[in-house]
């Protein structure tokens, strides 16, 4: 008994260490050792929502995307974790639609998504909305919230022709930012 007792204890803190020790990736914006951290230790935190969620936030700050499908899946079990899985669907539904506008021409003008707080949402509905400059492929995007910054997106071809969707965020015409899609 005592013994089963010390496997419960030790296991829940093992649990809690988890999310602790993600939170803190988090909160430091250690997004992709974060969500490098989340992969590694899902197995472990595969019911805990609250750690799907840092693992899904982790990723999206990343160029690994691809990655917040995982706990997207597992998301169902509350009303509020339906609701990070549908915004982690959204997400990756605008980014795969994006992706296949630049590839082969395919016409988004009929679509209307939700918009969420994240640049490939922001880019998906300026993109939809037809908000941009064309010029060499590259696609330049205006913030309509904060005049500062502006967007590219365009597709990069790695020297093994892997394409990539790019999006470089600048501000005062200053690159800051790049995120990287395959």
């Amino acid at each position: 008994m005592k013994w089963l007792l010390f496997l419960i204890l030790s296991s829940s803190f093992l649990l809690s260490s988890n999310l602790s020790t993600l939170y803190k990736m988090y909160e430091k914006q250690e997004y992709d050792k974060g969500c490098d951290y989340a992969v590694k230790y899902y197995e472990r935190n595969k019911n805990n929502e609250s750690y799907l969620t840092l693992y899904g936030l982790s990723c999206l700050e990343t160029d690994k995307i691809h990655r917040i499908a995982t706990p997207m899946l597992r998301l169902q079990d509350s009303k509020d974790a339906r609701a990070n899985s549908s915004y982690f669907a959204t997400i990756l539904l605008q980014k795969q639609l994006l992706k296949q506008a630049l590839l082969d021409g395919k016409g988004l003008d009929d679509l209307n998504l939700p918009k969420t707080n994240f640049i490939v949402s922001k880019i998906f509905i300026l993109f939809v909305q037809k908000k941009y400059l064309l010029s060499n492929e590259i696609y330049k995007f205006k913030d309509e919230e904060n005049s500062e910054k502006s967007y590219k997106l365009y597709i990069e071809k790695s020297t093994n022709n892997t394409k990539y969707m790019i999006i470089d965020v600048y501000k005062d015409e200053k690159f800051i930012k790049r995120y990287r899609y395959n």
